[in-house]
C-alpha cells in the first residue's frame, strides 16, 4: 500500500528501512497523477473522492503568512479553520463538493506537508472517519526531509 508522503520523491524523503510510518492513502484508493510540482493525486474506488498530497517550503519567520496562503483559495467557502503552532486545518465548500485541507510542518519546521481531500457533500458522513484518520496520522511525518534522498 502506498504512503502518500513517503512516495513523494524527491518532495518527500525515502523512509529508513526500520521506519513504520502510517499510511495516509485510504484502502482501495489508487494513484492517478504524480507531478513533482503539484504532488500526488489519489482517487477513491468509485472516483467521487480525491486526495492530493504535496510538500512545499515553509517561510522562516513567516508561518502566519504561510498558513493564510494554505487556508484561503479563490472559489472556496471556509466553514472550519483551526491553527496551532505547527499545523493548520481548513474545510468548507467548493461548488458542490466539500474540501478538507491540512498542512503540518515537517523537516524540522522547514517544509509543509499538505493533504487535500475533495468529495461530494452527500458523502460527508461516509468520509468523516477517513478525513479524521488521515489528519491525525500526518503528524508522524514531522521528521521527513527531502535531503535524506540526496545522500
Amino acid at each position: 500500500m502506498l504512503r502518500a508522503f513517503a512516495i513523494l520523491v524527491p518532495l518527500f524523503a525515502a523512509l529508513p528501512a526500520q521506519a513504520e510510518l502510517p499510511n495516509l492513502v485510504p484502502p482501495g484508493w489508487q494513484q492517478v497523477e504524480a507531478d513533482g510540482a503539484n504532488g500526488r493525486r489519489f482517487v477513491s474506488r468509485d472516483g467521487t473522492a480525491s486526495m492530493i498530497a504535496r510538500q512545499s517550503m515553509a517561510s522562516r519567520g513567516g508561518l502566519d503568512r504561510d498558513m493564510d496562503a494554505l487556508a484561503y483559495r479563490d472559489g472556496e467557502e471556509v466553514t472550519y479553520q483551526r491553527r496551532a503552532a505547527s499545523w493548520i486545518a481548513v474545510s468548507g465548500y467548493r461548488g458542490d463538493d466539500i474540501f478538507y485541507r491540512k498542512s503540518n510542518l515537517a523537516c524540522g519546521g522547514t517544509r509543509w506537508n499538505t493533504i487535500e481531500l475533495t468529495y461530494p457533500r452527500e458523502d460527508k458522513r461516509r468520509m468523516d472517519a477517513t478525513v479524521t484518520a488521515i489528519a491525525h496520522r500526518m503528524g508522524s511525518y514531522y521528521g521527513e526531509c527531502a535531503e535524506a534522498d540526496e545522500r
